[in-house]
């Protein structure tokens, strides 16, 4: 599995009286986006390629990421309007043909990619 799917386009209501300017994923957590940290576990792992699904504010991750972070190459899909949970992922998922990683850009699990590539082939 060399794709992540990660689901960023929330709107982020519970968090936004913390971070008004931000979008959830890009909180700051030591002084680094949240989402810097998620994409370079799973990089580590082997994932080289990362489809972002965005909304909201979506303009400051496209342009902190770019189309390459660090050796990994990152494509957006934004969503014009909120698409909940399943309409982002079935955005994003157009055209993939391998199995992928599905991740929610505000949630970290610590997750060995080979254990989990071997459980889902199982």
């Amino acid at each position: 599995m060399t794709t992540a799917i990660i689901l960023a386009g929330g709107l982020g209501t519970r968090l936004r009286e913390t971070v008004p300017n931000l979008p959830k994923p890009m909180a700051p957590i030591n002084g680094r986006p949240f989402l810097e940290y998620q994409i370079a576990y799973w990089a580590a792992q082997g994932v080289e390629n990362f489809i972002l699904s965005v909304g909201y504010k979506h303009e400051i991750i496209i342009e902190h990421f770019g189309t390459t972070w660090q050796d990994v190459s990152i494509t957006y899909v934004v969503e014009q309007t909120p698409l909940g949970t399943g309409g982002g992922l079935l955005l994003a998922a157009e055209g993939i043909e391998e199995d992928f990683l599905v991740l929610n850009g505000d949630t970290f699990f610590e997750v060995d990619l080979q254990v989990l590539n071997q459980f889902h082939a199982e």
